[in-house]
């Protein structure tokens, strides 16, 4: 199969779903976010508790993050709400979202002369869109067009030794047989695999930013005179066998194949239009790394998971995969595809890949994962300095 039926965007993007964003530029206006989305079918409410008393470089962050939602491929349209005048201004945003030919509007509550006024501007803002988002149809389109997104979530023993190599199978699978892209995270998760992933940069340029990267984390662990190793790993990874950091890390890095790194990027940004591997620049923690992805335009990720997890993103299909055959039996919704087979029956990791392929090319043609279907999903800007 090379080709999936998505919708088309002005801006020449593709879409596997056809949502309608609603998003608070501020936690002020989450609850009125939220009850829209409750009213209105198909409307995905984005809120977060940023947007206020922040310094430039997070202000920036969490501009970029709001903006990549309100632009991802699988949004129709967006409304964006603030509370009165913010830091993330409200109108610009919806300017910036329109400027890709979707559709867009801002409320503001205090304009709107109060939270009724401005729940019922809300709501039928979204309604319009919606109803519009309603008569698009799916078209063929080129599986060069999608994103893989690739995170790991309560990693343990399993995960490097099996459902790691099926993932690293499946987007390599869309990189090198249909041109498409691939994009992981997590940097404070390389530590001690970051030279052996540095060496497959496709340029010494690429090579040092991956260092760097890596270093500047370090760093600013180090400086809250925390220990790292006091948080990673995890508990329920040690609970699954994982023993130091190192151990993580490099059981991590199995996900992302051996193939060539394009780039390292900002968080929230843009993944490039080039087909590749990718890496974002993100923290360790799943929901600020997920976050991260899906702002960057992934049409949908697969979290391969040691003992199960909820994580997940309202926008971005998530599909999770595991190879521990106990997770699978203990915690089924969620649990998308079960390879364990591939390590303690007698099935091949050829086959575990396989069978992660079929749900991908099930899921962007319109199957939804598990976490879709029980509304699961979690969003968390990763912040750079303190509130002032």
């Amino acid at each position: 199969m090379s080709e999936f039926l998505g919708y088309e965007r002005e801006d020449g993007s593709i879409g596997i779903r056809n949502n309608v964003a609603i998003i608070s530029t501020a936690p002020y206006a989450n609850d009125t976010v939220k009850r829209a989305a409750d009213i209105i079918e198909n409307a995905v409410p984005i809120t977060h508790p940023l947007g206020r008393c922040q310094t430039k470089p997070d202000v920036f962050q969490t501009y970029r993050t709001l903006l990549g939602y309100g632009t991802h491929p699988n949004v129709y349209g967006t409304v964006v709400v603030a509370h009165a005048g913010e830091i993330v201004d409200g109108d610009e945003l919806a300017e910036d979202v329109a400027e890709t030919g979707r559709p867009s509007e801002s409320v503001n509550i205090h304009r709107q002369k109060g939270v009724m006024n401005g729940l019922k501007a809300t709501v039928n803002a979204a309604k319009d869109i919606v109803q519009d988002a309603s008569n698009q149809n799916r078209v063929s389109a080129d599986m060069s067009k999608l994103t893989f997104g690739i995170n790991c979530a309560t990693s343990d023993t399993t995960s490097g030794l099996c459902q790691h190599k099926a993932t690293a199978g499946a987007v390599w699978r869309l990189i090198d047989e249909h041109g498409g892209r691939g994009c992981f995270a997590e940097t404070p998760e390389f530590f001690g695999g970051e030279n052996e992933l540095a060496d497959r940069a496709i340029n010494d340029e690429v090579r040092q930013e991956i260092l760097d990267r890596v270093e500047n984390w370090n760093q600013r662990l180090q400086a809250t005179g925390y220990d790292v190793r006091g948080a990673q790993p995890t508990p329920d990874n040690m609970d699954g066998g994982l023993t130091t950091i190192e151990e993580k890390s490099l059981g991590a890095l199995v996900k992302s194949g051996d193939g060539p790194i394009q780039d390292i990027i900002d968080y929230g940004a843009k993944i490039p239009d080039a087909s590749g591997m990718y890496i974002m620049d993100t923290p360790g923690h799943g929901a600020e790394s997920v976050t991260g992805i899906g702002a960057s335009g992934a049409h949908f990720m697969v979290i391969s998971t040691g003992q199960g997890h909820t994580l997940s993103n309202a926008l971005m299909p998530t599909i999770k995969i595991t190879g521990n055959p106990h997770s699978a039996e203990r915690v089924p919704e969620q649990t998308d595809v079960d390879v364990s087979e591939a390590l303690v029956g007698d099935k091949t990791f050829d086959w575990a890949t396989d069978q992660l392929w079929d749900e991908i090319t099930d899921v962007i043609n319109g199957k939804l994962t598990m976490s879709e279907a029980m509304g699961e999903s979690q969003f968390a800007i990763h912040r750079i300095g303190p509130s002032t």
